[in-house]
């Protein structure tokens, strides 16, 4: 921010509004705004060093006057609401003063909680009749505003953390939806009563903007449900009705009736579903808590439609020569430079996401706004009953957390009709991921099969461990065609197994001649497969199931005195959830229903162990390794100077090596951030030291798979 005098008498519109100023009347700026006038206005100002009022960190406000000094986008300034509005339900007694561009003014003027709306530059003396001042600009491409949520971004600068509603307020002119509900009624009755689609494929920089062609390839999985309409504002019309011709999109372009930011926020509020990129029409339609479906490329859409509980996220998964998605680019001025690498305008990542997955993100986003649906009365682990939160919808299902030992499970509890898996057929998103059910077709002969599951790091880490058990009698469930209980056997343990594919049971019979039968529950195993038994396994299965605690319970009947379990599921916080968050709507992992009904925290599966009886209980993760950590994060070009001031220019191949290079300590060290999660649990005392076997057999495992001995 800079505060500047003016040397002259001066008239002159800028940034949505007309100023007259005094000579000697001081205003306060942006300093990047301050660089946006023209240059004979900017050189009658003089660069003063007035005090302004302290920065506001969280102090009481009522009686207190608080001064918020804005500039941001359309999209932006709507997010500000959530903070504008807690801070006056925080401190009702407090005036809020709040100073913003022209151009977004008309989000802010009907709110009641502001108490003094101002321009931007603001007359300085304004500004010090407050007790305290809010700097809100400056704030694109600065760390904490290209990696916070934008609505989060709001509520830190005002030291306010949380609001009570996290979704922006949006104001309706009703005059203005009744001059266009004609039209969107029409567009029902010739559809015949389809639902309407607001398409909003523009961007304010080209590198996210979506391919039109995008809604030319939906229309073969929405034409029987939606009627797509097309809404740009008018800055942005110039090309619309070009793109449709070309694609031939069966849309009704209405950007022709969108007259400024009342018409597309009237869009939003007589549409039923709304597909965007575009942040504005994003933040719309979050805060009219309308079914959405935001498609995501460069950026990280958590950061913008994180608190929108209306919203499903869709994301790119997509690696290219230069960057993978998200790259975190937030604004440039021409195509990406994948695109340009490849010849074309619009960035490839998008391409990448496939239509169906668009078409069951849209339903996925009409679930959201149900509000009579089926909940939980109580916990199927711990059995707890509260109010479980919704933590996300996908792939039709609902999943909830419970508060009290954090298991994430979706309700309706329905597994996934496992004799169909088996035969590779899937549902709805799960036909976008890759789930090893017909892993048995690639089967080798004894020692290569064994040799080749051994070099996986998730059997690898367990190598030492088997070492120290006691041997016995070992059922292996959800066994596949044996591969574990080949190195079981190795061990010198008598191996048994259960799976509920036929074709697998066959494979562990006929080639590797193990004891093997075909069965989904205990209760269908034979007599003489029900133990006691020294070790049961069970990898990748309890986050299927549907009653996970009856399953513990089970195994912990079948172990003799001493025997110990050792489970596997996927890790909650691995180090790719870590450095992105919990990335919801992964649509191309598979940890979702039908196929995982169960998400376990480390917390969570030790919980469950100790509730089934376990005396002794650890949980870890294979080893944290190299490609691991890329999933997590995306490396970006760097660009260094020596101490001769030659530059020297850095790769992301480049910069990537360079970080693997200097993080193999962690990798000989990291307990829980690797991509499977372990538990073990032992029926009465062991007398091993876990936490000495644990630390070896991760550090041995890791170097056995880089270093390979």
């Amino acid at each position: 921010m800079i505060t500047v005098r003016a040397t002259k008498k001066l008239n002159f519109e800028f940034n949505g509004y007309k100023f007259s100023i005094n000579q000697g009347e001081e205003l306060l700026f942006a300093e990047d705004v301050f660089k946006l006038l023209p240059e004979q206005i900017r050189e009658s100002f003089k660069q003063t060093s007035t005090k302004l009022p302290p920065i506001y960190e969280g102090e009481n406000l009522n009686g207190k006057t608080i001064f918020v000094f804005m500039q941001g986008a359309i999209g932006d300034v709507l997010c500000s609401t959530v903070a504008l509005r807690e801070l006056k339900r925080r401190y009702p007694r407090a005036k809020l003063w709040v100073a913003v561009s022209g151009r977004a003014k008309p989000v802010l003027e009907k709110l009641p909680y502001i108490d003094r709306l101002l321009p931007h530059p603001t007359l300085l003396r304004d500004v010090l009749k407050a007790n305290y001042i809010v700097r809100a600009v400056e704030m694109v491409n600065t760390p904490s505003f290209d990696n916070l949520n934008m609505v989060k971004w709001f509520l830190w600068k005002l030291r306010l953390y949380f609001a009570e509603d996290e979704t922006p307020d949006v104001y309706v002119d009703h005059k203005v939806v009744e001059e266009l509900r004609p039209v969107f009624e029409e567009i029902r009755r010739l559809s015949g009563g389809k639902k309407v689609l607001l398409f909003h494929y523009l961007a304010s920089s080209v590198h996210r903007t979506l391919p039109p062609k995008m809604l030319k390839d939906l229309e073969e999985y929405i034409s029987k449900e939606y009627v797509p309409v097309v809404c740009s504002l008018p800055t942005e019309d110039i090309v619309v009705e070009t793109s449709l011709d070309i694609y031939g999109i069966k849309a009704a372009n209405l950007s022709y009736l969108m007259k400024d930011l009342r018409y597309l926020v009237a869009a939003v509020y007589l549409s039923d579903v709304v597909l965007t990129t575009d942040t504005a029409t994003l933040h719309i339609a979050g805060g009219l808590k309308k079914p959405t479906v935001a498609i995501s490329g460069p950026i990280e859409i958590f950061n913008t439609a994180g608190t929108y509980p209306t919203v499903i996220p869709v994301r790119a998964n997509y690696t290219g020569q230069t960057c993978k998605s998200p790259c975190g680019i937030h604004a440039i001025g021409e195509p990406c430079p994948e695109a340009k690498l490849k010849n074309q305008f619009y960035s490839p990542c998008f391409e990448n996401i496939p239509p169906k997955v668009i078409y069951y993100a849209l339903r996925d986003a009409e679930l959201t706004t149900q509000e009579d649906y089926p909940k939980p009365e109580r916990c199927p682990l711990c059995q707890n009953s509260s109010n479980f939160s919704l933590f996300e919808v996908i792939n039709g299902y609902r999943i909830f957390e419970c508060p009290s030992c954090g298991l994430q499970f979706s309700y309706p509890r329905r597994a996934m009709d496992y004799d169909q898996a088996y035969e590779g057929e899937t549902e709805g998103l799960l036909e976008f991921t890759q789930i090893p059910y017909t892993s048995y077709l690639d089967a080798q002969e004894e020692e290569l099969e064994r040799k080749k599951w051994e070099r996986l790091p998730r059997f690898n880490v367990l190598l030492p461990i088997l070492s120290l058990i006691p041997k016995g009698k070992l059922l292996d469930v959800g066994c596949s065609t044996g591969n574990f209980l080949l190195i079981a056997k190795k061990f010198g343990f008598d191996v048994y197994g259960m799976d509920a594919g036929e074709k697998a049971v066959e494979i562990a019979r006929k080639k590797y001649k193990l004891k093997v039968v075909k069965a989904l529950t205990f209760d269908e195993l034979p007599e003489d497969y029900r133990g006691p038994y020294k070790v049961i396994t069970a990898f990748e299965v309890i986050e299927h199931l549907e009653e996970p605690m009856k399953f513990l319970n089970e195994i912990y009947s079948m172990l003799e005195e001493g025997g110990f379990v050792i489970l596997s599921c996927p890790p909650y916080f691995k180090f790719e959830n870590m450095a992105l968050s919990y990335r919801k709507f992964k649509w191309w992992w598979g940890d979702y229903p039908p196929n995982h009904i169960n998400r376990f925290k480390p917390w969570t599966l030790f919980y469950a162990l100790k509730l089934a009886g376990f005396k002794e209980v650890v949980v870890f993760t294979e080893p944290l390794l190299t490609g691991t950590v890329l999933e997590g994060i995306t490396p970006k070009a760097v660009q260094l100077k020596d101490n001769q001031n030659r530059i020297i220019n850095l790769t992301p191949q480049t910069v990537a090596y360079i970080i693997l290079e200097n993080l193999k300590p962690l990798y000989v060290n990291a307990r829980l951030l690797g991509n499977f999660q372990f538990a073990i649990g032992v029926k009465g005392d062991s007398g091993i030291n876990w936490e000495k076997v644990l630390q070896d057999s991760i550090a041995i495992s890791c170097a056995d798979i880089m270093w390979p001995h």
